[in-house]
């Protein structure tokens, strides 16, 4: 059996969807291409990540602070009025997130043990993965949120309450994420074993085991990753049988 662990956003849905769908509705022509405007407002953000889970600051004012901020490093005629108004837009898109088919199939199925480590404000995240409909699948004492247990990844810390809460050993743990630094990096400083949803296409490394560009090429992977465990089951299995005869 697989010990599974997903990150949220970027992992279980398209964080770009949301975004487009606001980005369309608010600024209809970019001097940019759409995938470079979302990157540069990905990393606007990052730069108050902490400010946000020491809860100086709202998820909303790290959202107006994002769209503003990127808007005028691309030198995009924006005002807050308006960064405000996009972020309304974008947390009513939010709300409307969904999995990819292939990634409900696969939960409904497995037997493997599903938790979920984020990133952010504990209502906020744990609002998506409902709306995602993760509850179908996991209890809520499997959800983690760097504002519940206190740690952000890529901390070490975050990584191992997940592991210690639930029992499970650091060097079979795969840990699936989109970001190489936050996810990648920092589960393997445990020995997590690591999966890289890197559907955006951005940084790459050595920190990764494995690297896919899909939702169907991570279940691929992950079903031939539970047969291999399986299949020493099974040989381990017939080993002690063996030994008792």
């Amino acid at each position: 059996m697989l010990d599974l662990c997903f990150d949220c956003d970027d992992t279980l849905y398209d964080l770009q969807e949301p975004f487009n769908r606001s980005v369309k509705q608010f600024i209809p022509v970019l001097p940019v291409s759409l995938p470079f405007f979302y990157k540069v407002y990905r990393k606007v953000g990052d730069r108050v990540f902490d400010l946000e889970h020491e809860h100086v600051i709202t998820s909303d004012d790290v959202g107006i602070y994002r769209i503003y901020g990127a808007c005028k490093e691309l030198s995009i005629p924006f005002t807050l009025e308006q960064a405000a108004d996009f972020q309304d837009a974008y947390r009513k898109y939010q709300g409307q997130i969904s999995m990819q088919p292939v990634l409900h199939e696969f939960f409904a199925s497995t037997s493997a043990q599903v938790s979920i480590l984020t990133n952010g404000q504990e209502g906020h995240q744990k609002d998506k993965v409902r709306t995602l409909g993760m509850y179908d699948y996991i209890g809520d004492d499997a959800i983690f949120t760097s504002e519940g247990i206190g740690y952000a990844k890529p901390d070490a810390k975050a990584f191992q309450t997940v592991c210690d809460r639930l029992s499970i050993p650091y060097d079979t743990m795969y840990y699936i994420g989109d970001n190489y630094i936050n996810d990648m990096e920092g589960a393997k400083q445990l020995g997590f074993r690591t999966i890289h949803l890197n559907r955006h296409k951005g940084k790459e490394g050595p920190a990764s085991d494995y690297v896919v560009y899909s939702e169907a090429e991570l279940i691929d992977l992950l079903e031939h990753l539970d047969a291999g465990e399986a299949a020493k089951k099974h040989k381990f299995l017939r080993q002690v049988k063996k030994a008792m005869l």
